[in-house]
């Protein structure tokens, strides 16, 4: 199957649209919301997992170029009819047969971006026969089992701080972390950083930081002009990528960013008073 231009691209997009128009028995083909960057939503987006990609349509162990099929699924209906437009003998094995129950949007996709690129027809396949590839919310949630920590600021002092003196601030954990996991018979590979560390030392200080700092050289300080105990709490927020691959297929993304709240710590603040002899 060969990419075809922008213009044909349309016309075939048009001619799908009319005829899931004209199948009565379908129920309305819900369109998967885009993303940002144009591309379709993950949550809706599945594979053929007996058949895998039609040959030459990149990939391969390579770089992520050229394009893939993909499917939205449509729901399980009775009577399902195949529309083939614009498909080639050569990918008509992955629209299926008439009849069976999972009703499908087969779309062609950019394997670098993942946005929509083509549209060549609606397809009924078995449900065994559909994959869900993998989103970015299954894959963040792996991270954050396996990797991301609950911040949580060190201080020093650290039992207790002093009015009129300096309280320093540092994190203590990794700022970077990278996940491999399985997630429905895909491989997945995840690695994330934080972008942005945010201090908050309970009697209106605060500070962003782009770096965690250690017990020699702190994030941050803060000098409390009050006795009492305050809240002081880290956020943190991470950003990185993520690769797939799997049932012939492959992709990737970009995960985040995403906003880790920390654990509220009390920090009790003496008052420093001079003494006069």
């Amino acid at each position: 199957m060969t990419r075809h231009a922008g213009s044909t691209w349309n016309a075939v997009r048009g001619g799908a649209l009319l005829a899931l128009a004209a199948l009565a028995a379908w129920p309305a083909p819900a369109r998967a919301e885009s993303e940002p960057g144009g591309g379709l939503s993950q949550s809706a987006l599945w594979v053929h997992a007996r058949l895998g990609q039609p040959a030459g349509s990149g990939g391969g162990g390579g770089p992520r170029t050229g394009w893939a099929l993909r499917y939205e699924k449509l729901g399980d209906v009775q009577d399902c009819i195949v529309v083939p437009l614009g498909a080639t003998a050569a990918t008509r094995p992955w629209f299926g047969a008439d009849g069976n129950p999972a009703a499908v949007r087969i779309v062609i996709v950019d394997r670098h971006t993942g946005a929509e690129i083509g549209l060549p027809g609606s397809g009924c396949l078995n449900p065994g026969d559909l994959v869900q590839i993998p989103t970015e919310g299954e894959i963040l949630e792996a991270l954050r089992i396996q990797g991301i920590p609950v911040p949580v600021a060190s201080r020093s002092p650290s039992a207790r701080g002093l009015t009129g003196m300096q309280t320093w601030l540092w994190f203590d954990g990794p700022g970077q972390v990278g996940v491999g996991v399985s997630i429905r018979g895909f491989t997945v590979a995840a690695q994330a950083k934080v972008v942005t560390y945010h201090w908050s030392t309970g009697d209106g200080g605060s500070y962003l930081t782009g770096d965690k700092g250690d017990d020699s050289a702190p994030a941050a300080t803060h000098i409390y002009g009050r006795k009492g105990t305050y809240a002081v709490t880290l956020d943190m927020t991470w950003a990185g990528g993520y690769t797939w691959s799997g049932f012939g297929d492959e992709g990737a993304g970009d995960l985040g960013p995403v906003t880790v709240a920390g654990v509220q710590q009390p920090y009790p603040v003496n008052e420093v008073r001079s003494v006069l002899q």
